[in-house]
């Protein structure tokens, strides 16, 4: 279940792919920055995926998930939700962030949680601007919790959610990643830890396919559920993210930055993740409208193309005329542009994108490319900030739909550093494959 698409896949146990599902699903994006889905539309696009691929069903024997996250869902006691899931880029509760910020302190957040509360990337400020806003809802919730515990839920009848989902709400202890959440945290919040869902790791099954969800989707009755994992994280993984100084640029929707940690080091320039692998995190450095920020491009500046044209013919060509002429000269007469387009994920403040030094000679291919650079120098602050601390390996992976855009790699090499980069296919549904595998060879177990 991503942001804006649902992808399902049946795999053998040596995760060869035997047959591939997809489905777009619309979020909500309102007044105020509010950013929210409809959970329901998880679970139709689910039914959708089993009734599209019927005939492979019956042979499955391990279903495992993938999420995004967060996708906050209050719940009462049968697992209805009673409010849209807050995803990750909703903008309500910059307010509720700051105030637990200053209640706990900056610093404990960093060095036992990891992570700083922000509006929407963490569900701790969201859970307060529930009770403070919705106090209706906050009455009936028997839980909150994240994606993969609202499908657990209807698939299985069990509560469940897991460290790479849960470990950058400010309340899961995520340096010291030991399925507990974090008790000061949630006394300076009013937070009941009844409230919350039980921790299992992603690769651990939280329960099996109840008769009434094997009825509904046609998936064997009994079949185990894992608790799954977040779609950056299984993603990486799927591409080799797994050593100490790995790197993997996911170019997506959003845009991540990821580096494999043996030692969980905390910043307020970035999140860190527990990975779904033992004993390692993994960083999150998040452009928020990586790819988006080309497609607002494209319905701005270039409405008179089709998208397909604009990401075959217009893009490559405009990259490709910008080495052919001299990337030296060409730059320097580029406007600078602020990579702000959906506000930043490590900031209270409402951030927005700006150019800057335009001229009566800037065009639109101009423009391209000085969000694409500025863009790419954004990203690679965050190997910066890390290359002091971390033996940063020399090699970055690159994936992700932004990945195969011709000419991408050339900027990248242009503005990241000294990196090599290896284009290779991954997925989250690869990566959540890869959660089953483990579950069937009993790894980590």
């Amino acid at each position: 279940m991503g942001t804006t698409a649902f992808k399902m896949g049946v795999y053998d146990p040596s995760l060869r792919l035997l047959g591939e599902f997809s489905f777009d699903y619309e979020v909500n994006v309102y007044g105020g920055g509010k950013a929210d889905i409809e959970p329901e539309k998880w679970w139709s696009a689910l039914k959708a995926g089993c009734e599209s691929m019927r005939s492979h069903l019956m042979s499955v024997c391990v279903v495992s998930l993938s999420v995004t996250t967060p996708g906050l869902v209050p719940m009462d006691e049968k697992g209805r939700d009673l409010f849209p899931a807050i995803l990750f880029f909703d903008g309500r509760a910059k307010k509720q962030a700051g105030w637990i910020r200053r209640h706990v302190g900056e610093q404990f957040f960093l060095r036992e949680t990891g992570n700083l509360p922000v509006s929407g990337g963490s569900s701790l400020s969201s859970i307060l601007w529930i009770g403070e806003n919705r106090p209706a809802v906050w009455k009936n919730t028997a839980k909150f919790g994240h994606c993969n515990t609202y499908m657990v839920k209807r698939l299985t009848g069990e509560w469940a959610i897991d460290p790479s989902t849960t470990s950058i709400t400010g309340l899961y202890n995520t340096r010291k990643n030991d399925l507990t959440w974090n008790q000061k945290v949630l006394e300076a919040s009013g937070i009941p830890e009844r409230m919350l869902p039980t921790l299992l790791q992603s690769y651990d099954s939280a329960g099996t396919v109840t008769p009434a969800a094997a009825g509904e989707l046609g998936i064997p009755e009994g079949v185990p559920v894992l608790c799954g994992g977040n779609d950056a994280v299984l993603a990486a993984l799927s591409s080799g993210l797994r050593e100490p100084g790995d790197i993997v640029d996911i170019a997506g929707t959003c845009e991540i930055i990821s580096v494999c940690l043996d030692n969980p080091i905390g910043s307020p320039n970035y999140n860190i993740r527990c990975h779904v692998i033992p004993d390692r995190w993994v960083t999150l450095f998040v452009l928020n409208t990586g790819g988006k920020s080309l497609d607002w491009f494209h319905s701005v500046f270039c409405a008179d193309m089709s998208r397909e044209k604009f990401y075959t013919s217009f893009v490559p060509e405009a990259i490709h005329r910008f080495f052919a002429e001299g990337p030296e000269i060409r730059e320097r007469k580029l406007p600078d542009y602020l990579p702000f387009l959906g506000g930043s994920r490590y900031s209270l403040d409402p951030l927005k994108a700006e150019f800057r030094g335009i001229t009566l000679e800037t065009n639109r291919e101009d423009f391209l490319l000085s969000l694409l650079r500025d863009n790419t120098r954004y990203l690679k602050t965050h190997l910066d900030e890390l290359s002091g601390s971390v033996d940063l390996k020399k090699e970055i992976v690159i994936t992700g739909g932004g990945a195969g855009i011709e000419g991408m790699i050339p900027i990248k090499k242009r503005w990241m550093g000294g990196f090599r980069y290896r284009h290779v296919k991954q997925s989250s549904l690869n990566g959540a494959a890869m959660l089953g595998q483990f579950y069937l060879q009993g790894l980590f177990r």
